[in-house]
């Protein structure tokens, strides 16, 4: 750890945070300014770079770090150059010039990081927004309004899920929904993005049925060009639909993607992961024998890619009904 040419800070977060110093700043700085002084602080701590008076390279070294050690909105990010700017000049820091220039130096990255995240966080609520127009208009159906309190909320689940892995993941709009990209999410990331709690019979069994009822609705709005195609999908796989979930499977899967991790296998090289899910099974016979006769979507060869999107953001945003 590097010691500076203080032993203490010239002047504390706290000391800094009072009504003069604040006025000097905008109302978004104004309302980050605390916790941008007590994050920086601990992340310069966390990632050992110095105590007392701050060097050029500690700034650089701790504002290339905060982004990975909290979650804020982007708006903070906005903030954290001139909050800091703020705080160095009003304690009159050693070498404040070279400060001030890592300061400079290190906002656009930090600004515009989290302005594609931002995008993306914004691309997301949209489709959020969307697909709750599209269960409220559902709603008003017999078949859906006779549905019992969980299991409406199991319909709700299925239509936010699928509706977000083709939107959010595939980038792909109703209009160009097809049975490619439909089949390809079902049985693909569509249970891996399901919460734990979610993973239970009586929410696959109901796929089938909110699938049906999603398709037939956006193609009464004409915003499903594929309709007809895609209910008879639906039709010809309901048996695939509803036990396409096994926590057997699941866990095979699993320990099949830790092997191939400790094996440094490319996931992206299809030869590749096939030869060594042969070699996986024939390793285990008895294990792999079980799974094929118990489970009939046991066609996959790989496991599901990774989501692009944090699970965690989607159960904070979705709505419960």
């Amino acid at each position: 750890m590097e010691e500076t040419e203080a032993t203490t800070e010239l002047m504390t977060p706290t000391a800094f945070l009072t009504p003069g110093n604040l006025a000097r700043l905008s109302a978004n700085q104004q309302k980050y300014a605390s916790d941008i002084l007590n994050d920086v602080t601990q992340a310069r701590q966390t990632v050992n770079l110095g105590t007392g008076a701050w060097s050029a390279q500690q700034v650089i070294g701790t504002l290339a770090a905060l982004p990975t050690l909290v979650d804020r909105p982007h708006v903070y990010y906005v903030a954290v150059v001139p909050v800091l700017t703020a705080y160095f000049k009003a304690q009159a820091a050693p070498h404040l010039t070279e400060l001030l220039t890592a300061l400079k130096q290190a906002r656009p990255a930090l600004v515009e990081k989290h302005a594609e995240t931002e995008d993306e966080q914004e691309a997301y609520e949209g489709v959020v927004t969307l697909v709750e127009q599209w269960l409220q208009a559902m709603e008003t159906q017999p078949e859906v309004t006779n549905l019992s309190a969980q299991d409406r909320q199991y319909f709700v689940t299925i239509v936010h899920t699928t509706a977000e892995l083709m939107i959010t993941g595939k980038r792909c709009q109703p209009v160009d929904w097809d049975v490619a990209g439909i089949s390809s999410i079902m049985f693909g990331p569509f249970t891996h993005l399901l919460d734990k709690a979610d993973r239970v019979p009586a929410l696959f069994n109901l796929i089938p049925f909110a699938l049906t009822t999603l398709f037939r609705y956006l193609a009464t709005q004409h915003q499903l060009t594929q309709a007809h195609a895609l209910l008879a999908w639906v039709t010809k796989n309901h048996t695939a639909l509803v036990t396409m979930y096994n926590p057997q499977l699941e866990s095979f899967y699993e320990e099949l993607a830790s092997a191939m991790r400790r094996a440094g296998i490319d996931t992206n090289d299809h030869a590749a992961v096939d030869k060594f899910t042969r070699d996986y099974l024939n390793a285990h016979p008895v294990e792999g024998r079980s799974l094929f006769t118990t489970d009939r979507q046991l066609t996959k060869k790989h496991p599901a890619k990774q989501l692009k999107y944090s699970r965690k953001r989607r159960r904070n945003r979705r709505k419960k009904r």
